[in-house]
Parts: structure tokens; sequence; C-alpha cells
């Protein structure tokens, strides 16, 4: 969520983490938890600290590539 708000979608870039957060787990009914000290490690991760996004980068690429068949 954070890569969204940072581009200005949101909010024109101006939310914080906490409502980052909170937005996310209203739209996804879910409870994040300690979310501040899941951001530290996934930041702190010296090997691909993008690995989910870069999952849905390529679900979504596969997606319009079934399509286009």
């Amino acid at each position: 969520m954070h890569s969204i708000v940072r581009t200005g979608v949101i909010n024109s870039g101006t939310a914080d983490i906490k409502e980052e957060a909170s937005m996310c787990e209203q739209v996804f009914n879910i409870d994040l938890g300690n979310y501040y000290h899941t951001f530290i490690e996934i930041r702190s991760r010296k090997i691909n600290n993008t690995k989910f996004l870069d999952k849905l980068k390529e679900s979504l690429i596969d997606r319009m590539e079934e399509s286009d068949e």
C-alpha cells in the first residue's frame, strides 16, 4: 500500500503508515496487527524486499497474456 500512496494516488501522497494500514484494514476487512514492525522487517530484507509486489506484477502480466490467447 505504501507504494500506492507514495505515487500520489491516495491522499496526494501524504498518508503515513498508520493511515495506510487503517485503509488496508478497512478495504480488505483484515487486522494487520503490528504493521509498523512488519514494515521494518520487510525493509530490512537483504534479498528481494519487494517479493510480494513482484508476485503481484507477475500475476497481472500472466493474466494479461492469458487474455491475449
